[in-house]
């Protein structure tokens, strides 16, 4: 008898967490930090991501990012907690030990930061700048004010260490659960050089000094002598992912309509719908990771404001046409 096991990651929990990642580059560029490479390295479904920036003040940094669990709404404490696990396991079931090799190892991959990330819907919600070598005293001290804590009393219920988290080290960025556990939060953001960088002003837009871009559609002055008659061609090289034109067939042939919740909008003529790949076509061109959109859905799946919220809806409705035992 063959037993089904449940996959350790789900495909949701991959996406929102490639949301997240995607997210950060765009987010330190609004606060005037200048991103110079985003490099990220995937063991199994376990991806490390490492951000070489330039500071407003003109250093260079490198961060090790870490990513805090994921908000959902079916946990009973959403939106009241924030905090990231160092590592999964312990070193020789020591904390120096594990603290010692997180250290050591950051500083022979030439990082100077950790960037502790909570996402919160579309929102940043807090991003801990955190110099490398403040990481370990700053868990010892939020260690050892959670047992002080516990040991009062002031946690209720609470027994287990906020920095001891089983057999992983883990730095907090919120508690909001009960009246003292901010406490244990508070060692982080008021400890000397730790910044939240989601509280930095967002830098203006850039204006364009040549005018008032509302005409830029519709040019004044002397708009005669703008293009060219019989244009002249040119030759393109470009580099695309094959796709195998059956997996477009299918997907246009099980709908004659957007796929997209309460649109189903329908035209009967070849060509109306795209074929939209949810998490891109270089993760997968398969009927599974793609649904049929109209123009205006396929626009609002690639550069809506609510992209995210909205692939994870397609993807939702996709995983129907996934193979039983893919699931297994």
């Amino acid at each position: 008898m063959t037993e089904n096991k449940r996959a350790f990651r789900s495909t949701e929990s991959l996406v929102e967490e490639a949301v997240t990642r995607d997210a950060i580059g765009p987010f330190l560029t609004e606060r005037g930090y200048s991103v110079l490479r985003d490099h990220r390295t995937q063991t199994g479904t376990a991806i490390a991501q490492f951000l070489r920036v330039q500071a407003p003040d003109g250093q260079t940094l490198q961060m090790r990012v870490r990513l805090c669990w994921r908000r959902t709404d079916e946990r009973a404490n959403q939106g009241k907690i924030a905090a990231a696990q160092l590592r999964a396991r312990l070193i020789n079931d020591s904390w120096d030990d594990t603290l010692a090799f997180v250290v050591e190892r950051d500083r022979a991959e030439g990082n100077t930061h950790h960037l502790f990330v909570q996402r919160d819907g579309l929102d940043i919600a807090y991003a801990a700048l955190i110099p490398r070598d403040e990481l370990a005293p700053i868990w010892r001290r939020q260690r050892d004010v959670s047992a002080g804590l516990i040991a009062k009393g002031l946690l209720g219920r609470m027994s287990k260490n906020h920095a001891m988290n089983g057999t992983s080290p883990t730095i907090w960025l919120q508690d909001d659960r009960k009246a003292h556990g901010h406490e244990v939060a508070d060692v982080l953001w008021s400890w000397p050089g730790v910044i939240d960088l989601a509280k930095l002003a967002v830098a203006p837009a850039k204006i364009d000094e040549t005018g008032d871009d509302t005409f830029d559609d519709c040019p004044v002055g002397d708009a005669w002598l703008i293009g060219s008659d019989g244009a002249e061609r040119r030759g393109v090289v470009r580099s695309e992912v094959k796709r195998d034109p059956l997996v477009r067939r299918a997907v246009l042939a099980r709908t004659s309509g957007c796929e997209r919740a309460g649109c189903g909008q329908k035209l009967h003529y070849k060509e109306f719908l795209d074929v939209h790949h949810i998490l891109g076509v270089e993760k997968g061109d398969r009927v599974w990771n793609c649904v049929a959109l109209c123009p205006n859905c396929h626009r609002d799946a690639h550069y809506s404001p609510n992209a995210a919220a909205l692939n994870l809806q397609l993807l939702k409705y996709a995983e129907q046409y996934r193979p039983p035992h893919d699931h297994e």
